[in-house]
């Protein structure tokens, strides 16, 4: 069993998270799965902006065709997604969009932190290289 199967187990409660970790997409995916939990891989180590983000976020999310592409729409998309099942949303290359939009990350850090209030089902996991320094952006946010 790997630290994350474990805290899954344990009922990590749904929020935002610092993660630093060399485990990859596939292992985060069998241990949420091995836990009861859904997955959701967020990759931004190719996006440079609001619009490519809310793009993957569509895809990522499976969000509806109507789907707005605005922050509102996002907000409102998650919440009315709701599987009824606790997701683990593995997000990995924030760094690189934090260095080309910052206010992207910044938001999009707001809306999931809001999202795991309201529906809580999400357990957002921003990935990090263990030992790691975070961005200023990221210092308030717990570690796992």
């Amino acid at each position: 069993m790997t630290d994350l199967r474990a805290l899954l187990s344990d009922g990590l409660r749904p929020g935002v998270y610092r993660w630093p970790s060399t485990a990859t997409a596939d292992q985060v995916r069998r241990d949420a799965a091995d836990a009861g939990f859904g997955f959701v891989l967020l990759d931004t180590a190719e996006i440079q902006d609001k619009a490519g983000f809310l793009d993957l976020c569509a895809t990522a999310f499976d969000l509806p065709r109507w789907f707005g592409r605005n922050w509102d729409a996002l907000a409102d998309s998650l919440s009315d997604r709701s599987t009824g099942e606790p997701e683990v949303v593995l997000w990995s290359g924030l760094r690189h969009l934090l260095e080309h939009d910052h206010d992207t990350v910044d938001v999009a850090l707001q809306i999931f932190a809001e999202d795991t209030t309201n529906s809580g089902q999400l357990r957002v996991l921003i990935h990090e290289r263990a030992g790691a320094e975070a961005p200023d952006l990221l210092g308030s946010l717990p570690i796992l």
